[in-house]
């Protein structure tokens, strides 16, 4: 564990520079408040700077303000089902960043990943694959998923490491809708995800997170207001994206269909979309074809923003190590503070951006 612990630390890319920074800086303000008090200070006054100074925390993953206490746990990681008849999901829209990917015959599934946000209702939650557990690690998070394939069995039985939240092991979170037929119908709570985290003792602040957001906006470059991205072998997971300047972001549609939350009914809002090409193929031995897909590694992609484009390159050099998202000249992406979502696209999978 410490060794995977040091590799991520030498790992860190430019764009995460000052997380570090940013926790000692809160963790020192909360010292002081708690254990300082100036003469003539009254005990409500005091109450009400520290609740201002808890306030003024922003999340390390996604860049919004929050509080200390949020910000001081462990992140969950959510495998979120993707089918149609999983949708609408729910909670998805308290993310701070969300990975698409394809798992096999086209299918993809979504990993959700929440640190101060805590929906009431998270799901369905689905099984997991190599390739989500290997972006879960970046974030030392609790991996909530129900079953794996045998590919993630591998991982996931022999890395001790990993802080492993499986429905078939630990139940008591979990729950199924009636309203849904199996297996699109179970669900969880943030709430119940980390009472569980705590019976494991599994509590504790993350010191180097993944980082989506800068104080700079994408004001040059094409522009980016509608994208199109085709699933290879994909049938009912068309997705398009739609810059909506009110908002502020990209609007997604899911075959045709506004993509919202179930329990709110409010739409999905991308403020960032991260297209990372990468290379996947079924796994050699595989009896469901499940997709081998290379996170690990490096390639390009494209950044959309603030209605703009512009090419990145994005790196990982192993399992431990944090993802690297750059521009062409090894710049930091300048990402709108708010939800980002990462593509993970097959290259022989079709992106039509304009």
């Amino acid at each position: 564990m410490e060794s995977m612990k040091r590799n991520r630390r030498m790992n860190s890319q430019p764009r995460r520079i000052g997380v570090l920074c940013g926790y000692l800086a809160v963790a020192l303000g909360l010292l002081l408040l708690a254990g300082c008090r100036w003469p003539g200070q009254g005990g409500e006054s005091s109450a009400r700077n520290a609740a201002a100074a808890r306030a003024e925390a922003v999340c390390p993953i996604d860049g919004l303000p929050t509080t200390a206490r949020a910000i001081l746990r462990r992140p969950l990681a959510v495998m979120i089902e993707n089918s149609p008849a999983a949708r609408p999901q729910s909670g998805l829209t308290s993310a701070c960043v969300v990975y698409e990917a394809i798992t096999e015959g086209g299918i993809t599934r979504f990993l959700a990943v929440f640190l101060h946000n805590d929906p009431p209702v998270i799901g369905p939650v689905r099984s997991a694959r190599p390739h989500f557990i290997n972006l879960a690690r970046e974030y030392d998070a609790a991996y909530v998923h129900c079953g794996e394939s045998y590919e993630a069995l591998q991982i996931l039985a022999t890395d001790p490491t990993l802080y492993n939240l499986d429905q078939m092991k630990y139940a008591k979170p979990f729950w199924r809708d009636r309203t849904r037929h199996a297996p699109h119908n179970l669900y969880a709570s943030a709430a119940k995800l980390r009472q569980q985290e705590s019976k494991l003792l599994w509590e504790g602040t993350v010191s180097l997170l993944p980082h989506f957001a800068s104080t700079r906006r994408l004001e040059t470059g094409p522009p980016a207001t509608t994208a199109e991205i085709h699933f290879p072998g994909a049938t009912n997971y068309h997705l398009r994206l739609v810059y909506d300047a009110q908002a502020g972001g990209y609007l997604r549609y899911m075959d045709g269909k506004l993509h919202v939350d179930r329990e709110t009914r409010k739409p999905i809002v991308a403020k960032n979309v991260l297209i990372q090409r990468v290379y996947a193929a079924p796994f050699t031995h595989s009896t469901h074809g499940t997709y081998d897909v290379e996170v690990i590694g490096s390639g390009d992609g494209l950044c959309l923003s603030n209605g703009r484009q512009t090419a990145l390159v994005w790196q990982k050099s192993d399992n431990a190590a944090l993802t690297s998202y750059t521009d062409q000249q090894q710049r930091p992406l300048p990402l709108q503070p708010g939800q980002t979502w990462v593509e993970i696209v097959p290259t022989d999978g079709a992106v039509i951006v304009q």
